[in-house]
């Protein structure tokens, strides 16, 4: 408690208290005010203390550990700040966002304390890790979801990605960007983690993926392809490669759809699209599968560029929504065009 009252005041004292932390003597130290004994476990003294106070010495203090040693500290930690406990009681919650203190205190300390303190992503993977472990995939989607998903009113959003996007052609705002970096990077630090790495493989990481975006009601196409772009080209091939093999083709088709008005005519994205295209189709040894897949593409660009013009033929439409429904018109041509001329090239002959 002194040293976070010292740490709180001055920078100059945080760097004097860390420099002696870091050293041999000062790991033996902090490894001693780590440990359980009666005494601190119920004297009340860890409660006080301010979380983000606790996560700057953490993050600092074992930047030098091990992965080992970084499961040992969170969990003589958590005997202290008991966020394992928290995480238990919300997995007895029936319905998310009801207990909105609980959901608020464990997003708050997983992130203030253990998360965004540490540097290192193997770090951060090993301490993500230790909560998910041993816990059933949806419970693990939830949590990943009350970590790092978005918030509104200082509460967790969990029906944002369930709602109809207004207007699909527009850039998501600095909150939806936030979660979709926030959800990524959750994806993105648990194989970089020795200590994880046995239980996340690509396979596991895509069951999560689908489990995610289940919760708690299902997610709007948009909203996956955003946050497919943001985790990058091995999760969103594998999506791809898992909707070709087992015929999902529909599905498929909708997917990449969704990724063309989400990439908003960016060269870079379309790039990614195009690699998870060529790779999945590399999985998909039938012509038949290859030809069925194009067909549902053309279905599903002609099924939207319909409902458009649905709209624009109505009587009541006002002049500002015509001009609004002929621009998606524009772009989902564009689209079109741009994804159909790449399926027809010499990467994708269908006669070989």
């Amino acid at each position: 408690h002194e040293l976070d009252q010292l740490a709180s005041t001055n920078n100059k004292y945080f760097f004097i208290v860390l420099n002696f932390l870091q050293l041999s003597m000062g790991t033996r130290y902090f490894k001693l005010i780590l440990e359980i004994t009666s005494d601190r476990h119920r004297s009340g003294a860890w409660e006080n203390l301010n979380l983000s106070h606790i996560g700057r010495f953490f993050g600092e203090a074992t930047r030098h550990w091990s992965e080992r040693e970084i499961a040992w500290a969170f969990s003589q930690l958590d005997s202290h700040i008991q966020l394992k406990k928290k995480i238990d009681r919300f997995y007895s919650c029936e319905h998310v966002g009801i207990e909105i203190q609980l959901e608020h205190s464990i997003r708050f300390c997983f992130r203030l304390v253990y998360f965004d303190s540490i540097r290192l992503h193997a770090h951060r993977g090993c301490l993500l890790n230790v909560i998910l472990y041993k816990q059933p995939i949806w419970f693990q989607a939830r949590l990943i979801y009350l970590l790092f998903g978005p918030m509104s009113l200082n509460k967790i959003d969990w029906e944002k990605f369930s709602h109809d996007r207004l207007n699909s052609f527009i850039y998501p705002n600095v909150d939806e960007e936030q979660a979709y970096f926030d959800l990524s990077r959750a994806f993105n630090v648990l194989n970089r983690s020795v200590h994880a790495q046995k239980a996340w493989n690509s396979n596991s990481k895509l069951a999560l993926l689908n489990e995610l975006i289940a919760q708690p009601l299902p997610w709007k196409s948009e909203y996956v392809a955003e946050l497919l772009f943001y985790c990058g080209r091995e999760l969103l091939t594998n999506v791809l490669i898992a909707f070709a093999m087992k015929n999902y083709h529909k599905e498929y088709a909708q997917l990449i759809h969704s990724l063309c008005i989400v990439a908003r005519q960016r060269k870079m994205y379309y790039e990614i699209i195009q690699t998870a295209i060529e790779d999945s189709f590399e999985r998909c040894t039938l012509v038949a599968q290859r030809n069925s897949i194009i067909i549902h593409l053309q279905n599903a660009f002609r099924c939207m560029t319909r409902n458009v013009i649905a709209v624009l033929a109505s009587s009541t439409i006002t002049q500002t929504d015509q001009l609004h429904y002929l621009q998606q018109l524009e772009a989902l041509d564009a689209q079109k065009a741009s994804l159909i001329s790449f399926l027809l090239t010499n990467q994708f002959d269908q006669n070989n």
